[in-house]
């Protein structure tokens, strides 16, 4: 395959995990902003409505996937996240026919599952696919299409929930899903270990002891990890209930939300992932330090935004700071995988990301929607109809948790590249097993 060939081909691949992760974010956030009508018609409370958003879903998402991604890796990666896709998008579809709160959360347990293995998988293909020096720039653009499919998750799903309804809505994003899984199980070919590196004789499987060892060994991974879940259980803990506090907070209809709300996403977190991702790439060929300096940066800068957001007096002024605040939470996602991976083989990249994600998942992910939900049930006494905002603000201030061990991790990037050079040949792999 001549070089010209091969580059356009990594883009399209680079296209279609993006339109993977589209719609990994797409239908797990499509609730957020059908919520409303699903607690009128099925009357939840905002206790079991957390659990949905965060327990129920990141449960299985955060258990199945170091399992399934490690069973992809043997089987075929390309094969298993096309049949992934096509099962968590028929769980979708399941919980748009569900009538009651343990359907709903088996619905949504199952979409964790199959969601599970996306981010995993794809992760170890970019590997295969991209040369590491713009590995960073390929993990902003993938991690765009979780904003896209955030995104249009409101702006698309306010519009039909309200036309059509959310049973009818979720009818609809599945199909799509199921559409896709189709395309990419007869597009993509599986590519060799290290084929990006012009080597293919990298192992296909390391024992996951070997792989617990040496991230454990790494202890800028470690306190790049103990930042994520802080940051997921914000972010995730916000995301979901930002919708819900706008038509609360200041008397906005759904369908008024999903499209303001979403475009706010949108314009702030899109440029900002693509953005981040490239200035991200650029200052690490000067300083590979900058992989955690970057997100410790951004974040300093994301906490006032938000704070400022949800004190806000009107919901323009809190929409507008709402896209200045995802400009600067998503540019933090290509340098956060990237400082994840930095000194790990690529036999070992889909396990590192399914232990970040089942570390992540259970802290934050899980955690996040349901202390933002029990909070605000535990405020409702004390603040009234302040309380979701209450809960937020709390949540928010926890923001500081990412910065800190960001800048430990500092320290030890860079030394940590002495003792692991590449992280790069097969030799690393075989020390790390022999190890």
């Amino acid at each position: 395959m001549n070089k010209e060939h091969s580059s356009v081909y990594a883009a399209y691949v680079v296209l279609l995990l993006f339109l993977a992760n589209m719609s990994n974010y797409g239908q797990r956030m499509v609730i957020s902003i059908l919520l409303p009508e699903i607690k009128s018609e099925i009357a939840l409370t905002d206790g079991q409505l957390g659990v949905l958003m965060g327990g129920g879903f990141a449960l299985l998402y955060a258990i199945a996937g170091v399992p399934l991604a490690r069973l992809a890796d043997r089987r075929g990666r390309v094969k298993w996240l096309a049949l992934a896709l096509m099962f968590w998008s028929a769980a979708t579809g399941l919980f748009g026919v569900a009538r009651t709160f343990a359907q709903m959360l088996a619905a949504r347990l199952a979409l964790g599952a199959g969601e599970s293995i996306c981010i995993p998988t794809s992760h170890s293909l970019l590997g295969d696919c991209i040369r590491p020096e713009n590995r960073p720039f390929a993990l902003g653009v993938h991690s765009t299409g979780g904003v896209v499919g955030a995104t249009l998750a409101m702006v698309l799903g306010g519009y039909l929930g309200t036309h059509l309804g959310w049973r009818q809505t979720l009818t609809l994003f599945a199909i799509a899903g199921l559409g896709l899984g189709l395309v990419i199980l007869l597009s993509i070919r599986e590519p060799a270990r290290g084929e990006a590196h012009g080597s293919s004789s990298l192992p296909g499987s390391v024992p996951l002891r070997a792989v617990l060892g040496h991230l454990i060994a790494l202890r800028s991974y470690v306190l790049v990890l103990v930042s994520v879940c802080f940051a997921m259980l914000v972010e995730y803990g916000l995301n979901q209930w930002l919708p819900s506090y706008y038509v609360r907070q200041f008397a906005l209809p759904i369908s008024s939300v999903g499209p303001r709300y979403g475009l706010a996403v949108a314009l702030g977190g899109i440029p900002g992932s693509l953005l981040g991702a490239m200035l991200v790439t650029i200052l690490t060929r000067r300083d590979i330090r900058w992989l955690v300096w970057f997100p410790a940066a951004m974040y300093v800068v994301a906490i006032p935004l938000g704070l400022s957001m949800l004190l806000a007096p009107n919901a323009n002024i809190a929409l507008t700071l709402n896209g200045l605040y995802s400009f600067a939470i998503f540019s933090t996602n290509g340098a956060l995988w990237g400082a994840c991976f930095v000194h790990v083989p690529p036999a070992m990249r889909a396990t590192t990301s399914a232990v970040t994600l089942l570390v992540g998942g259970i802290t934050g992910l899980a955690l996040g929607p349901i202390l933002v939900g029990g909070l605000s049930d535990a405020f409702a006494a004390h603040a009234g109809s302040h309380s979701l905002q209450t809960s937020l603000v709390a949540v928010e201030c926890l923001a500081i948790c990412v910065v800190v061990p960001l800048v430990f991790a500092g320290r030890c990037v860079a030394r940590e590249r002495g003792i692991h050079p590449s992280a790069e040949p097969a030799a690393a792999v075989r020390s790390a097993i022999s190890s």
